[in-house]
């Protein structure tokens, strides 16, 4: 029986790549998230997205509470139902736009450059503001992750929230679409190959959302090397993945190091597996598209 999810929810996820709204944290919680998010920026010196781009991922290896809000237990029961009881933590990702802001993030998907084979991944997408329409939610091409992988190109984006500045450059049905508007504490779910895209904040509020993409212990990883992830819960059998510590002191001195080992194994897949995605697209890949 799921822990959290109904048969409804697992088939419309299933079905269409994407599920929201869910339930994860109380008004409380979302309070002490934002406060320790707020000193986390005044230790770091700025918005996590004006500092050095290594510390707007994979905080859980440096910070107590960021690897608190990844095992949340709502989160990781959901993700339970999705991917079976054995979960990897792969990746934590902040995703904020401020008040009326022009970031944005194009048609894309997340499978292209995380190098993981089957494509068995989902992304919990955490809300520690409010979403609202305009504040520029997560939008989805409902169904588009049916076709798998698609050819996908990076550098043509201005403003871009994604490291890459990523588009999609060939067609999709774009004919259904959802937003996940999403209050604090709720989160959405989505396949790592359903095709989406947010537009800019055009609200007086600060967009905060963490992309937390968790993996079944039996997914491999595709590249060069060895590749660290956390185990938060179950057992992993299968030893694909070098599986890291929680922190002990947030930015103590091991986990200010292991954050920074990690992020040049994540950057140095990244630009791999970008490699690997355009080595064969044609230089005329983008002609005649419109951004």
């Amino acid at each position: 029986m799921p822990k959290k999810l109904t048969t409804a929810q697992l088939r419309d996820y299933r079905a269409n790549g994407y599920l929201y709204p869910l339930e994860a944290l109380s008004a409380a919680e979302v309070a002490k998230y934002r406060e320790e998010l707020r000193r986390t920026e005044e230790r770091l010196g700025g918005s996590l997205m004006d500092i050095d781009k290594k510390f707007r991922g994979n905080l859980h290896f440096m910070c107590k509470w960021v690897d608190e809000l990844a095992r949340t237990p709502a989160i990781l029961d959901a993700v339970e139902d999705l991917l079976g009881p054995d979960i990897l933590l792969y990746t934590s990702r902040f995703f904020i736009k401020e008040p009326m802001s022009e970031g944005i993030a194009a048609w894309h998907q997340d499978s292209t450059y995380f190098g993981l084979r089957p494509f068995d991944h989902v992304t919990a997408w955490v809300a520690l503001s409010n979403v609202t329409a305009e504040a520029g939610p997560v939008e989805f091409a409902i169904g588009s992750h049916i076709r798998g992988q698609l050819l996908q190109k990076s550098g043509l984006i201005k403003n871009s929230v994604n490291t890459a500045g990523q588009i999609i450059v060939e067609w999709f049905d774009q004919s259904e679409i959802d937003r996940a508007i999403l209050k604090p504490g709720q989160f959405s779910f989505h396949h790592t190959c359903v095709v989406h895209q947010s537009q800019p904040n055009r609200s007086p509020e600060r967009r905060i959302g963490i992309a937390l993409s968790y993996i079944p212990t039996r997914t491999r990883y595709i590249g060069k090397r060895r590749m660290p992830a956390c185990l938060v819960r179950g057992r992993d059998e299968h030893n694909h993945f070098d599986l890291q510590p929680r922190p002990q002191v947030d930015f103590g001195e091991i986990e200010m190091q292991r954050h920074d080992t990690t992020f040049k194994a994540y950057i140095e897949s990244f630009y791999e597996q970008l490699g690997e995605a355009e080595k064969d697209l044609p230089r005329d890949a983008a002609a005649g598209m419109v951004y």
